[in-house]
Protein backbone atom coordinates (compact mmCIF):
# COMPACT_ATOMS: atom_id res chain seq x y z
CA UNK A 1 0.00 0.00 0.00
CA UNK A 2 1.10 3.50 -0.47
CA UNK A 3 2.99 5.61 1.78
CA UNK A 4 1.79 8.98 3.65
CA UNK A 5 3.54 11.66 3.43
CA UNK A 6 3.49 15.65 4.08
CA UNK A 7 5.82 18.55 4.78
CA UNK A 8 5.59 22.62 4.93
CA UNK A 9 7.62 25.17 3.89
CA UNK A 10 8.73 26.33 7.91
CA UNK A 11 10.98 29.71 8.44
CA UNK A 12 14.52 28.99 9.69
CA UNK A 13 13.44 29.31 13.58
CA UNK A 14 10.49 27.49 13.17
CA UNK A 15 7.48 28.77 12.00
CA UNK A 16 4.87 28.32 9.14
CA UNK A 17 3.17 31.48 9.67
CA UNK A 18 3.89 34.93 10.59
CA UNK A 19 1.85 35.96 13.31
CA UNK A 20 0.25 38.36 11.33
CA UNK A 21 -0.66 35.67 8.77
CA UNK A 22 1.45 36.78 6.05
CA UNK A 23 2.92 34.51 4.15
CA UNK A 24 5.08 36.89 1.33
CA UNK A 25 7.81 35.75 3.38
CA UNK A 26 7.61 32.27 1.57
CA UNK A 27 6.87 33.56 -1.79
CA UNK A 28 9.71 35.93 -1.93
CA UNK A 29 11.92 33.36 -0.75
CA UNK A 30 11.20 30.92 -3.69
CA UNK A 31 12.90 31.46 -7.37
CA UNK A 32 10.95 30.56 -10.68
CA UNK A 33 13.64 28.37 -11.60
CA UNK A 34 13.82 26.16 -8.56
CA UNK A 35 12.13 23.02 -8.85
CA UNK A 36 11.28 21.89 -5.03
CA UNK A 37 9.60 19.10 -5.92
CA UNK A 38 5.92 19.95 -6.63
CA UNK A 39 5.47 18.13 -9.90
CA UNK A 40 6.52 15.05 -8.07
CA UNK A 41 4.30 14.92 -5.54
CA UNK A 42 1.36 15.66 -7.57
CA UNK A 43 2.77 12.62 -9.89
CA UNK A 44 2.96 10.56 -6.62
CA UNK A 45 -0.55 12.44 -4.56
CA UNK A 46 -3.43 9.48 -4.89
CA UNK A 47 -5.07 11.72 -2.00
CA UNK A 48 -4.93 14.55 -0.24
CA UNK A 49 -5.51 15.20 3.45
CA UNK A 50 -6.08 18.83 4.44
CA UNK A 51 -7.07 21.32 7.28
CA UNK A 52 -10.12 23.52 7.01
CA UNK A 53 -7.85 26.09 7.47
CA UNK A 54 -5.83 25.07 4.91
CA UNK A 55 -8.20 24.67 2.25
CA UNK A 56 -9.97 27.54 3.07
CA UNK A 57 -7.07 29.17 2.05
CA UNK A 58 -6.40 27.33 -1.38
CA UNK A 59 -9.88 28.13 -2.34
CA UNK A 60 -9.61 31.46 -2.03
CA UNK A 61 -6.70 31.58 -4.33
CA UNK A 62 -9.02 29.54 -6.95
CA UNK A 63 -7.76 25.75 -6.04
CA UNK A 64 -11.10 24.33 -5.24
CA UNK A 65 -11.52 20.96 -6.71
CA UNK A 66 -8.97 18.88 -8.36
CA UNK A 67 -9.33 15.58 -9.85
CA UNK A 68 -7.36 14.24 -7.08
CA UNK A 69 -9.60 13.14 -4.33
CA UNK A 70 -8.93 15.29 -1.15
CA UNK A 71 -9.92 15.15 2.29
CA UNK A 72 -10.83 18.10 4.04
CA UNK A 73 -10.84 18.18 8.01
CA UNK A 74 -13.67 20.01 9.43
CA UNK A 75 -16.29 20.06 11.75
CA UNK A 76 -18.34 22.63 9.61
CA UNK A 77 -20.69 20.44 7.48
CA UNK A 78 -21.17 23.95 6.13
CA UNK A 79 -18.10 23.90 4.52
CA UNK A 80 -18.20 24.61 0.88
CA UNK A 81 -16.96 21.95 -0.90
CA UNK A 82 -15.49 21.60 -4.76
CA UNK A 83 -15.29 18.60 -7.16
CA UNK A 84 -13.98 15.50 -5.94
CA UNK A 85 -13.73 16.94 -2.23
CA UNK A 86 -15.30 15.21 0.73
CA UNK A 87 -15.28 16.11 4.47
CA UNK A 88 -14.17 14.45 7.24
CA UNK A 89 -14.72 14.98 11.20
CA UNK A 90 -13.83 11.34 12.58
CA UNK A 91 -10.31 9.06 13.50
CA UNK A 92 -7.52 9.80 11.53
CA UNK A 93 -7.03 6.23 11.48
CA UNK A 94 -10.49 5.46 9.98
CA UNK A 95 -9.89 8.30 7.19
CA UNK A 96 -6.65 6.08 6.34
CA UNK A 97 -7.98 2.75 6.34
CA UNK A 98 -10.87 4.00 3.90
CA UNK A 99 -8.35 5.77 1.70
CA UNK A 100 -6.13 3.55 0.80
CA UNK A 101 -8.21 0.85 -0.88
CA UNK A 102 -9.25 3.60 -3.00
CA UNK A 103 -6.84 4.61 -4.58
CA UNK A 104 -4.22 3.08 -7.03
CA UNK A 105 -2.00 1.20 -5.18
CA UNK A 106 1.16 2.93 -6.48
CA UNK A 107 -0.11 6.42 -5.03
CA UNK A 108 0.10 7.87 -2.18
CA UNK A 109 -1.48 9.99 0.72
CA UNK A 110 -0.27 13.50 0.75
CA UNK A 111 -0.93 15.16 4.44
CA UNK A 112 -1.12 18.78 2.91
CA UNK A 113 -1.06 21.94 5.11
CA UNK A 114 -1.09 22.83 8.67
CA UNK A 115 1.62 22.32 11.61
CA UNK A 116 -1.18 20.51 13.52
CA UNK A 117 -2.51 17.80 11.23
CA UNK A 118 1.24 16.49 10.49
CA UNK A 119 1.75 16.68 14.07
CA UNK A 120 -1.91 14.12 15.02
CA UNK A 121 -0.35 12.28 11.91
CA UNK A 122 2.88 11.73 13.94
CA UNK A 123 1.07 11.14 17.37
CA UNK A 124 -0.61 8.83 16.10
CA UNK A 125 2.35 7.26 13.47
CA UNK A 126 0.10 7.41 10.12
CA UNK A 127 3.04 9.78 8.86
CA UNK A 128 5.54 7.68 6.84
CA UNK A 129 8.10 10.43 4.91
CA UNK A 130 7.78 14.45 6.40
CA UNK A 131 9.22 16.87 4.04
CA UNK A 132 10.39 20.41 5.36
CA UNK A 133 11.60 23.46 3.45
CA UNK A 134 13.79 25.16 5.23
CA UNK A 135 13.23 29.10 4.19
CA UNK A 136 16.27 31.30 4.78
CA UNK A 137 14.26 33.69 6.80
CA UNK A 138 13.64 34.21 10.52
CA UNK A 139 9.83 35.39 11.39
CA UNK A 140 10.58 36.32 15.53
CA UNK A 141 7.09 34.15 15.94
CA UNK A 142 3.79 32.93 14.81
CA UNK A 143 2.46 29.58 14.05
CA UNK A 144 5.10 26.76 14.93
CA UNK A 145 5.69 23.86 12.96
CA UNK A 146 4.79 21.09 15.08
CA UNK A 147 2.45 21.25 18.28
CA UNK A 148 3.14 18.86 21.07
CA UNK A 149 3.99 15.23 20.77
CA UNK A 150 3.66 12.57 23.57
CA UNK A 151 6.99 10.96 23.02
CA UNK A 152 10.07 11.92 20.64
CA UNK A 153 10.15 10.84 17.12
CA UNK A 154 13.55 8.97 15.35
CA UNK A 155 13.90 10.03 11.79
CA UNK A 156 16.38 9.40 9.08
CA UNK A 157 17.72 11.59 6.39
CA UNK A 158 16.26 10.41 2.76
CA UNK A 159 17.42 13.48 1.26
CA UNK A 160 18.85 17.21 1.43
CA UNK A 161 18.92 19.22 -1.33
CA UNK A 162 19.90 23.33 -1.68
CA UNK A 163 19.04 25.73 -3.61
CA UNK A 164 20.71 29.16 -4.91
CA UNK A 165 17.77 31.02 -3.40
CA UNK A 166 18.71 29.50 0.17
CA UNK A 167 16.31 26.90 0.45
CA UNK A 168 17.32 23.94 1.61
CA UNK A 169 14.76 20.90 1.51
CA UNK A 170 15.12 18.10 3.71
CA UNK A 171 13.36 14.94 3.37
CA UNK A 172 12.78 12.30 6.48
CA UNK A 173 11.92 8.71 6.55
CA UNK A 174 9.93 8.41 10.04
CA UNK A 175 11.17 5.20 11.61
CA UNK A 176 9.37 5.22 15.35
CA UNK A 177 9.45 5.93 18.52
CA UNK A 178 13.10 5.94 20.98
CA UNK A 179 12.36 7.66 24.13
Amino acid sequence: MGTIFGGLAVSLDGYIRSESGDLSWLNDAMAKNEDYGCEATERRTGAYVMGANTYREMAAMGGRGSAVPTYVLSHDETLATGRNTHLHSGDLRDLVARIKPAIPEEKDICVFGGGQLITEFIELGLLDELGVAVVPVILGGGVPFFGRISEWKKLALRECRSFPSGIVLLNYQLTGPTG
